[in-house]
């Protein structure tokens, strides 16, 4: 694929973006290369990335080409004219809230049922079609803009990312849920979260009653507490996140026991 490049979109932690032009078809196109390709382990993220986005899941941002051996690698994604949903923070109605909460919930769910951590979910990452649905793009962390990377497998972005990230962790699929939460909750009131200001629950009033209840669920401290992305996306649907609760502890005791009994049957077994 021969591709024009037209100008500068934009820099990340590790990546410089571009609009460019296919030569064959003439559209538009976003191709991100890796800046620091001098790098073994930036390039080694770098792979990663493509390889996730190569994996084509529905809701993440398709790749269209790469090259992961030159110089300089990079990849290239359809150009989307209506860029991230970003923009459209504090502005957005309780029907679309709902959309943007089943759309990444489910983004998020592909992902994670393919043992995949996004490792930067934020209003920046989600990308809007020509057909006003999402997508998310830029998996584990070689994010546009504030992103910061600090080795393999860690990363974020400061006042997304979950707690244990931000002290130091790996990114987890339960890294990926509180900063989901986040988002949110600067989705519906439009204020852009920090480090230093947590969130606000007298900004919680005018948020529709669902997507408060998956904010509060998604961005507590506890990460074993927070609900799966198929969590989320059953609450958004009608169900109660207490009621889920429920249902994931009896289901944890029955397993618990399960496999007390199982020892006990083996220390008999063994005695006899």
């Amino acid at each position: 694929m021969e591709i024009a490049i037209l100008n500068a979109l934009g820099a990340g932690g590790h990546g410089d973006v571009f609009i460019g032009q296919r030569r064959d078809t003439g559209d538009k196109v976003v191709v991100k290369f890796l800046r620091e390709s001098h790098l073994a382990d930036a390039r080694k993220r770098f792979a990663r990335e493509v390889r996730i986005l190569g994996k084509k899941l529905r809701g993440i941002v398709p790749l269209l080409a790469f090259d992961l051996n030159g110089e300089r690698p990079y990849y290239v994604m359809p150009f989307l004219e209506n860029g991230a949903v970003t923009r459209l923070a504090g502005s957005l109605t309780s029907e679309q809230l709902h959309t943007v909460a089943k759309e990444t919930a489910f983004a998020l769910h592909q992902l994670h049922t393919s043992a995949i951590a996004h490792g930067d979910v934020k209003p920046d990452n989600l990308l809007i079609t020509s057909d006003g649905h999402l997508v998310l793009a830029d998996p584990l962390g070689n994010g546009w803009g504030c992103t910061v990377i600090f080795s393999e497998e860690h990363g974020g972005t400061p006042g997304y990312w979950a707690p244990e990230i931000k002290n130091g962790a790996k990114i987890t699929q339960e890294g990926d849920m509180y900063s989901f939460g986040v988002t949110l909750h600067h989705l519906a009131t439009g204020l852009v979260p920090t480090d230093d200001r947590p969130l606000d629950p007298t900004s919680f009033s005018n948020i529709p009653a669902r997507i408060r209840e998956v904010i509060g669920a998604c961005c507590v401290a506890d990460p074993a507490a927070r609900p799966s992305a198929r969590d989320v996306l059953r609450i958004v649907n009608g169900e109660n996140w207490a009621d889920i609760q429920r249902v994931r502890l009896n289901w944890t005791i029955g397993i618990g026991l399960a496999g007390v009994g199982l020892l006990a049957y083996a220390i008999l077994d063994d005695a006899a």
